[in-house]
């Protein structure tokens, strides 16, 4: 690594700083409108000339932005995603990555005290709530029908979305499986946001709502299938082990658990992405961190689930599958494995171990 390296990594958050804010100020909303010159972007959202024309001649640079005969306007990708209305509208995901600004701002503190001083990775306040859930529907809109058609859902009649956010996922499980029953199970706020969100939508009919927190109330039982997506990262490691615990006992025998989240290798020091999500969640939450498949594995052995299998599909999260053992205290047998291709996804089987 050379020096030029370093000061590029340290100048990272300055196009992030600057993407975030344009958002927030509704630059692209405004230039959905049309082209405009820094003038009339200015006099639309009440900021200074001088400062639109700097700060906009910067998107250019970064190819967020066009200029044309002096007038700005979006590019493809910035009309598609950043103009609130549009169909392909992410927006809400980048508003919750710059609400997160100022606790990486506290990340000395939290280096130094081991503490973030918040009880969760979770924003605090119903709008905030709404910004966070609608910020994971943006990131799970495409990935949910995805990962559907990778997971052992064949054969399952009732499954359970634990921390199921804006119900994509359940939504994308219903429509894969017929006749499939799916529980979405998380917190009353969020569920009020998902309810408005799946509300008339094909396969909806076949999801229920259980509210409250997954750690203190009744899961329901029975389940065919219990998944688990990017909610243990979010808990200290007794916790998490006791969510998995859970999660077996809402299990039917020979029932399927599957985790999908930023699994860390076993030194932990890679994947980039998930080494540094542990350090967000070390500045977001108390106690969370990103773990590794090892890790999940010895929690899920614990708890009587054998894992059984790891998929790498391509993006920075990766999914481990087990199997809950039968009444006689062995493993269930393990699903076959589909053929992998060149344009497949990575399917390991997972590491043998002793229960402990």
């Amino acid at each position: 690594m050379t020096f030029e390296d370093l000061r590029s990594l340290a100048a990272g958050f300055q196009p992030a700083k600057l993407l975030m804010t344009a958002l927030d100020l509704g630059v692209f909303d405004i230039l959905a409108r049309g082209p405009a010159t820094a003038e009339e972007v200015a006099a639309a959202l009440g900021l200074d000339a001088r400062a639109t024309e700097i700060a906009s001649n910067a998107l250019v640079a970064l190819g967020v932005l066009e200029l044309r005969a002096g007038r700005y306007r979006n590019t493809p990708a910035a009309a598609e995603m950043l103009v609130r209305g549009s169909d392909g509208y992410r927006g809400e995901i980048l508003r919750h990555l710059h609400r997160t600004w100022d606790n990486w701002s506290g990340l000395a503190d939290a280096w130094r005290t081991g503490r973030s001083g918040r009880s969760t990775g979770l924003p605090l306040d119903e709008q905030a709530v709404r910004h966070f859930i609608l910020g994971m529907e943006n990131l799970t809109r495409d990935l949910a029908p995805r990962l559907a058609d990778l997971l052992p859902l064949d054969g399952c009649r009732r499954a359970l979305d634990l921390g199921a956010g804006p119900g994509n996922y359940a939504l994308a499980f219903v429509r894969r499986v017929p006749g499939l029953e799916v529980v979405h199970f998380d917190l009353p706020a969020t569920s009020r946001v998902a309810r408005g969100f799946l509300a008339g939508r094909d396969g909806a009919d076949r999801i229920s709502f259980v509210e409250g927190s997954f750690l203190e109330d009744p899961l329901g039982e029975g389940y065919d299938f219990v998944w688990i997506s990017q909610v243990l990262h979010m808990l200290g490691e007794g916790p998490a082990a006791d969510l998995v615990r859970r999660a077996s006992d809402a299990l039917a025998g020979g029932g399927t658990l599957a985790i999908h989240d930023h699994f860390l290798e076993p030194d932990r020091t890679g994947p980039q992405p998930a080494a540094l999500f542990g350090v967000h969640m070390l500045v977001a939450s108390e106690g969370g961190r990103a773990y590794a498949f090892e890790e999940m594995e010895a929690w899920l052995r614990k708890a009587g689930i054998e894992p059984v299998e790891r998929i790498a599909y391509g993006g920075p999260h990766r999914i481990l599958v087990g199997r809950k053992t039968g009444s006689g205290g062995r493993a269930a047998a393990r699903p076959p494995e589909r053929p992998v291709s060149r344009n497949s996804p990575k399917r390991t089987p997972a590491r043998p171990g002793n229960p402990s």
